[in-house]
């Protein structure tokens, strides 16, 4: 069984003993690397792994809520369980606001192991959590490169309103547009002939019976009209769908 790394922040080595004793009556194992200062504490969360964090929320040169901060900053990831004999518990209760996952008094100590087993499953769901976040960043920028680099002009459209939502750099080139000055105008600037282009509430049905495509005559910024062939899509954005209008040159 993969020991539980937990680094714990204490100034008081009878509280410490105290955790250790406590720890061992889990079935978990547990190795807890122990800090006694603001300084120390930064340098073990920097160079080392752990799995949770322990802290007494008073310190001599630091509290509960520099602890959480410092947490946050340096291991987003990690959990943080805050332990105090004194603390009232309106401002243990402030604690969670800042980002622990629980605080234990240390007259309850029969809370902890309930506690760890908590902050374990917590830790497991921000790494998740982060891991997709990097995943979806990452997506988010493949997506840009490929969409601002195809040879047509693509066009965004929000379904319910008509309005530009989003428009690659082809488009901007062919149709003498600023990407500020074109984006949340309605589809009808584009458009010279509007009767030849599909009215909105059409779109998705040609969509679903494969019609989405025809020619339009399509207006740039300068007034130039051109007859242009035309492609629609319906495509998932932001948890809505809507229309991707592509012109082919």
């Amino acid at each position: 069984m993969k020991k539980i790394s937990i680094l714990y922040l204490e100034d008081d080595d009878l509280d410490v003993e105290l955790i250790r004793e406590t720890l061992n009556l889990s079935t978990n194992k547990y190795s807890l690397f122990h800090v006694q200062n603001k300084s120390e504490f930064k340098i073990a969360l920097k160079t080392m792994k752990f799995d949770i964090i322990l802290a007494d929320f008073n310190l001599p040169d630091i509290d509960g809520y520099g602890v959480l901060y410092i947490a946050k900053e340096i291991t987003p990831d990690i959990p943080t369980i805050i332990l105090s004999g004194t603390i009232n518990e309106d401002v243990a209760i402030d604690t969670l606001k800042f980002g622990a996952v629980d605080y234990i008094f240390k007259s309850k100590l029969d809370k902890l192991l309930p506690a760890l087993d908590s902050a374990l499953k917590k830790g497991e769901e921000n790494r998740r959590k982060r891991k997709y976040e990097k995943e979806l960043v990452i997506s988010e920028s493949k997506y840009r490169t490929i969409f601002h680099s195809l040879t047509e002009s693509v066009f965004i459209i929000d379904p319910y309103t008509g309005k530009i939502i989003d428009v690659n750099d082809e488009a901007l080139i062919n149709f003498g547009y600023e990407r500020g000055k074109i984006i949340g105008q309605k589809i009808g600037v584009l458009v010279g002939n509007e009767t030849a282009f599909p009215e909105s509430e059409a779109l998705e049905q040609l969509y679903l019976t494969e019609k989405c495509r025809g020619e339009s005559v399509f207006v740039t910024k300068d007034g130039t009209e051109q007859k242009r062939l035309y492609r629609i899509r319906i495509i998932p954005w932001e948890d809505i769908r809507v229309w991707m209008v592509m012109i082919i040159e």
